[in-house]
């Protein structure tokens, strides 16, 4: 039975609506009833859902039938810091009369009961989390799929929303192994997982556990699935030795022989993906908060992978903390820039750019990518293409939602004072970003700086030298720096990360190789620096 402000809600329905402009849409229309109740972050509440889109060729009003989905959704708030902003995002699942979870379909996704209408807030073009998914997608992982909604909550307008799928282990999502609480030994103990490393905000709390490789910051995993309530003992005993054994290995002196190295563990072509989505746009966020990883079973290859993709709206530049705005510098560096934050990058990538096979596998996925999907002008026709499916709907966002050329945190400035100023910003930020990937992307053989000028010194002392490049650094502030020496062919001879005082510091760095010249290629957190090596 309808609540007495359920009524009264729907009232001011057609009020609220009108006041928003909303008439028609090109875009979805999702409608939600909570028949008085109140949306919480946990548990969700039942509601009453209707979805309605008439398709490209004829608008959308609503007061249409409901033609995609009417019923029964569980539905709450989701998110961590962004729960604290008035545009909410959303967690729903269908549910039958019964309240048990019901699959659909929707927009030509697979069905499925779970999904994420994200709120795109403090993100004021609307489209990172879309762009960044289909560009996880073109390199042939899975990402979520997307579509862009108009939503109204208990007849109020709430704006544009991305609406998305939330990861999860099912055939057209992470299609890995479903696992029970019956399989706690053989082969079906050993997948499929997904874990993560994360907030721990909805996570179960502090549920999980830390690795056990030394570095500044502990990392912590959370389970995901099965969740913290659901994984048997057995399966958390089993989960988290393959994570240690996985760990060693890469932090091992071996960790580059391929049989008894990383890549026994590891699947490195998803961490140089995920590695090519997060550096091009320079997710803060990314690596250390947010980050999936999944395994299969072992007799389906059992690898530890890394993925799916997730979070962008901070990227692209949308920070104005620990250096995120630059279009030059490196994500996975963040712990040079911000060293004191409590979530810091896990050792892999660093690691795994200490190989040159890793390295190599990364350049070719990078150089695929730019020769096709992710093409400067190819992006940008993809991101005008967004803008205008979504030139209408912005207008009645903003209206909500009067937000344009405002400080919401964590904008950096200047702020657009419009929604084309954010879009054209985007485009602006992506392309300078890309054609700086393009020079100093790891394996890419570049030219000497002629005249450098650089916040770091790098002496080289001889040169030529015998054997061992002897190189001084002399930093302003301490830092990590990785150092890598390619021959003249582009081939990654040796690499070596070092940590930086303000004192200067010597190191040496031994050349595998004929007489000849060498380049060298120093990456500090802000640049790339380049110098010739001679070896006698």
């Amino acid at each position: 039975m309808r609540t007495w402000l359920g009524m009264v809600l729907n009232l001011f329905f057609c009020a609220v609506v009108s006041a928003q402009n909303l008439v028609t849409s090109n875009l979805p229309l999702v409608i939600i009833d909570t028949q008085g109740q109140l949306i919480v972050d946990s548990p969700k509440i039942n509601a009453q859902m209707k979805i309605i889109y008439n398709g490209t060729a004829q608008r959308t009003a609503p007061s249409d039938a409901a033609n995609v989905y009417q019923g029964i959704a569980g539905i709450e708030f989701r998110g961590s810091s962004s729960q604290l902003f008035p545009k909410k995002s959303y967690g729903f699942e269908f549910r039958d009369e019964k309240g048990d979870g019901k699959e659909v379909a929707l927009f030509g996704m697979p069905k499925e009961e779970d999904w994420i209408l994200f709120a795109s807030y403090n993100e004021k073009s609307l489209l990172h989390n879309v762009l960044a998914m289909k560009m996880a997608r073109d390199l042939g992982m899975y990402a979520s799929r997307t579509q862009f909604v108009e939503v109204i909550v208990n007849g109020r307008y709430e704006g544009v929303y991305v609406l998305m799928e939330k990861i999860k282990r099912v055939n057209g999502r992470l299609n890995i192994t479903k696992l029970s609480d019956q399989d706690n030994s053989g082969d079906a103990l050993t997948g499929g997982y997904i874990f993560k490393v994360d907030k721990p905000t909805g996570s179960g709390g502090s549920i999980g556990w830390f690795s056990k490789v030394n570095y500044s910051g502990r990392i912590q995993y959370l389970y995901e699935y099965p969740d913290f309530d659901e994984i048997t003992p057995n399966q958390k005993a089993y989960l988290i030795a393959k994570v240690d054994s996985a760990e060693a290995a890469l932090n091992g002196g071996q960790f580059r022989d391929s049989q008894v190295g990383y890549r026994r563990f590891y699947d490195g072509l998803s961490f140089a993906r995920i590695f090519l989505v997060n550096e091009v746009a320079r997710n803060v966020d990314g690596y250390r908060i947010s980050t999936f990883f999944h395994k299969d079973r072992d007799s389906k290859g059992g690898k530890i992978k890394a993925g799916p993709a997730w979070d962008y709206d901070l990227a692209f530049g949308n920070a104005d903390y620990c250096e995120a705005p630059l279009t030059y510098g490196w994500a996975y560096l963040f712990g040079n820039i911000c060293p004191r934050d409590s979530w810091q990058v896990p050792f892999h990538w660093k690691r795994m750019l200490e190989d040159p096979a890793y390295v190599s596998e990364l350049n070719d996925e990078y150089q695929r990518m730019r020769k096709g999907a992710w093409k400067t002008e190819t992006l940008m026709s993809y991101i005008d293409s967004l803008a205008t499916v979504l030139q209408e709907a912005q207008q009645r966002n903003f209206q909500r939602w009067p937000v344009l050329g405002q400080y919401i945190w964590p904008n950096p400035t200047p702020i657009p004072s419009t929604w084309a100023g954010e879009v054209l910003e985007l485009k602006q930020w992506l392309t300078q970003r890309l054609a700086w990937m393009d020079i100093n992307i790891p394996g890419t053989l570049t030219s000497v700086d002629p005249t450098p000028i650089h916040e770091v010194i790098v002496e080289v002392a001889p040169n030529p030298f015998a054997d061992d490049a002897r190189l001084l650094f002399k930093a302003p502030r301490p830092m990590e720096i990785l150092a890598e020496v390619f021959d003249l062919s582009g081939k990654l001879i040796t690499s070596k990360f070092q940590y930086l005082s303000v004192a200067p510091t010597t190191v040496s760095i031994p050349i595998q190789g004929p007489s000849g010249t060498y380049v060298l290629r120093v990456h500090t957190p802000t640049e790339i620096i380049r110098k010739q090596l001679v070896k006698q």
